[in-house]
């Protein structure tokens, strides 16, 4: 009996054939793969460039019979997809990179420890957001686009914190 060689190339980008991907959500809730007649199981899709591009180069993983993370496969453009496939990995998507956006800054405090408690209105709700280590999460991307990971690991931002009401603006200066 032979077994199917894999090949991984970490230098070489391949782009998926649209037509050829047939994703569907298992009971669980993850994605599975069928891409000309190969079948993937259980795949994660990942976009490469999350706050530049949420439809174009999304990567889909798998994991080998030896637990290691290997690329089926990227999606140059989500748009190639037929619309079902594109709502498929749009839901799995938006679920993945659920980011609630910062709409108001009251105020900052800093517990003089290494971390900031940020009162906030978010398209989530009033949230107080604590960063740890405020430096390296709590930053911005762009002259606009402001990016916060709390200490839990959730993210926030604020796309154009010049759009802000002045308070927030003032508030927002002193650790931007």
């Amino acid at each position: 009996m032979q077994t199917e060689t894999e090949i991984y190339e970490a230098d070489r980008l391949t782009l998926l054939d649209c037509d050829k991907i047939k994703l569907s959500r298992t009971k669980s809730g993850f994605l599975s793969l069928n891409y000309d007649g190969r079948e993937y199981p259980r795949i994660d899709a990942t976009r490469l460039m999350p706050f530049y591009s949420k439809t174009t180069y999304i990567s889909l993983c798998y994991e080998n019979e030896e637990k290691e993370l290997r690329e089926a496969g990227v999606i140059k453009d989500m748009a190639d997809l037929d619309s079902e496939q594109y709502r498929v990995l749009e839901e799995y998507l938006s679920y993945k990179y659920y980011m609630p956006e910062i709409t108001k800054v009251y105020n900052i405090r800093d517990n003089m420890q290494g971390s900031i408690f940020v009162k906030t209105d978010t398209t989530s709700g009033e949230k107080t957001i604590c960063v740890k280590d405020w430096y390296q999460n709590f930053r911005m991307l762009t002259d606009d686009y402001l990016y916060v990971c709390d200490a839990e690991g959730n993210k926030y931002f604020c796309e154009n914190i010049h759009k802000l009401d002045k308070k927030s603006r003032s508030v927002l200066e002193m650790f931007t």
